[in-house]
């Protein structure tokens, strides 16, 4: 997902614009060609009767919310998810010549690539930490944890003067994204009740992935009236606002939750 738009700002070097994007049309096309002759369901050993797929509308996802509520780290993280996406999402990509520009660049071509390769490499470089270390691997309180910080570098690379900070802030908001949307959607696929872990891990991604239309209109429209800069801070600012809610949320929630301890000032001590 962050390697695309590496992949193809360096295509767009090496090509030039028109042919790089007729090879990155032609990338999908036998991934295409081979989805047409494959099954529904991803599986080319099916019954003879097709199965009944029950349809999942607005209504059905308020159910399975209220079926999950005794795993509260499953709702928030669903919520963490959709926040991130659509407050920020990927619309920032989108204005990375822009940002190029900012940085006082005149060869937006060669070096917003240079800052799509940044984000990349922070997310391959996360990955490796995340496989490696297994201190990182953490719970639902280190997920919310890293898309604070992630907000926070997010809301600070826009208002940075200079290709050197705003490539080291690219590269540590990679590896933050990577880090929590992978520790979040590892929790949901964990405590998810085996019955129900499909259509959560559905809305999961629905959540992640879904609403990121969203952030057309929070960093896009909003970017056309007050500065693609400030748009991107306010909202990964918006991001961090939302991920201390559900740090809060949590914190008091794992508090509740600890087994009251009987004072033992009251028990009187037994003579001998």
């Amino acid at each position: 997902m962050l390697l695309g738009p590496a992949v193809g700002g360096g295509l767009m070097l090496v090509l030039g614009p028109g042919p790089a994007l007729l090879v990155n049309v032609v990338l999908y096309l036998p991934l295409t060609l081979f989805l047409f002759r494959l099954p529904y369901t991803g599986h080319r050993g099916e019954p003879a009767q097709p199965r009944q797929t029950p349809h999942f509308s607005l209504w059905e996802t308020r159910r399975l919310l209220a079926e999950v509520r005794s795993e509260p780290a499953i709702i928030r993280m669903i919520v963490l998810a959709g926040a991130t996406s659509f407050f920020v999402g990927t619309a920032f990509q989108a204005q990375m010549p822009e940002f190029a520009h900012h940085h006082g660049s005149e060869e937006a071509d060669v070096w917003y690539s240079v800052l799509f390769g940044a984000n990349a490499a922070g997310a391959v470089i996360g990955a490796l930490l995340l496989e490696s270390v297994t201190a990182l691997q953490g719970g639902a309180r280190a997920a919310i944890v890293c898309a604070a910080v992630w907000g926070t570098v997010m809301a600070i690379f826009p208002l940075v003067h200079g290709y050197a900070a705003a490539v080291v802030l690219l590269v540590l908001a990679g590896i933050f994204n990577i880090a929590f949307t992978s520790m979040a959607q590892a929790l949901v696929q964990i405590l998810a009740p085996p019955r129900l872990r499909g259509r959560v891990v559905g809305l999961f991604n629905t959540s992640m992935l879904g609403l990121r239309a969203g952030s057309g209109v929070t960093v896009g429209v909003l970017g056309s009236v007050i500065g693609v800069e400030w748009s991107l801070a306010l909202s990964a600012g918006a991001v961090v606002a939302v991920a201390m809610g559900l740090l809060i949320a949590d914190v008091r929630g794992r508090a509740l939750l600890e087994p009251s301890r009987t004072p033992q000032a009251n028990i009187q001590p037994r003579g001998d």
